[in-house]
């Protein structure tokens, strides 16, 4: 349990000498999942977020998926997102699909890799705004397990890297983003858990018209639901 926490701090703390100009933000969302057979699975999450600036800004969003598990290894995702952005008087509503394949593989030491592949076609509409940006994302993660108490709860560090790549027609440059995550996760049984993650955001322009760097303190809840 040390060791997690110094993992913890450390991370904060590598993060936060990036760039002391941050900005701070709060993501709170509920995950659920319903197994319709073997092969598909119907999820989605839901959620709130906050970012604090001068200005708070706070955003909402529901994202219906689905999932074909082709083997062992290959699992096929797509689904539509819905947020909503409010900043005083203002609304940039968002329409999110994707499309998205995740290979879980290899196994070193025990220890899973997984590979998840994604592309979002972004619409955006309010606030005199009304355009369309394209954006492909790779995520590398895994979770560390450890071990099992006799009733099946455990704890779990969840570790991901991911990178983004965004275009769009009404921008002359590239948007790059990245994220490192790092967290604490409790399995509770076999269909709850809880996630609590710190992440580290970074977005900049191809440019170096602009580089922003946040930290987020998001909270995940996970319900698994089997209807078969």
């Amino acid at each position: 349990m040390k060791l997690l926490l110094y993992l913890l701090v450390a991370f904060s703390l590598i993060t936060y000498a990036q760039d002391t100009d941050l900005e701070f933000q709060n993501w709170f969302d509920f995950n659920g999942s319903f197994a319709l057979n073997e092969s598909w699975k119907a999820y989605g999450d839901a959620g709130y977020r906050i970012i604090f600036i001068s200005e708070k800004v706070h955003r909402f969003y529901i994202r219906p998926s689905a999932s074909l598990q082709i083997n062992k290894i290959l699992i096929l995702h797509g689904g539509i997102g819905l947020f909503s952005t409010f900043q005083n008087q203002s609304t940039l509503w968002e329409f999110r699909p994707f499309q998205g394949i995740l290979i879980k593989w290899p196994v070193i030491f025990s220890i899973p890799l997984n590979h998840y592949f994604r592309f979002e076609e972004r619409f955006f509409s309010g606030n005199s705004i009304n355009t369309f940006i394209f954006r492909s994302r790779y995520r590398l993660s895994t979770a560390i397990q450890f071990q099992k108490s006799v009733d099946g709860k455990y704890l779990y560090i969840p570790i991901q890297l991911e990178w983004f790549t965004s275009y769009g027609k009404d921008i002359d440059f590239q948007l790059n983003e990245f994220r490192g995550v790092i967290g604490l996760g409790y399995v509770i049984d076999n269909s709850w858990k809880v996630e609590l993650n710190t992440i580290f955001q970074n977005l900049s322009a191809s440019t170096d018209l602009f580089s922003f760097n946040d930290i987020i303190f998001r909270f995940r809840v996970y319900k698994e639901f089997s209807t078969y």
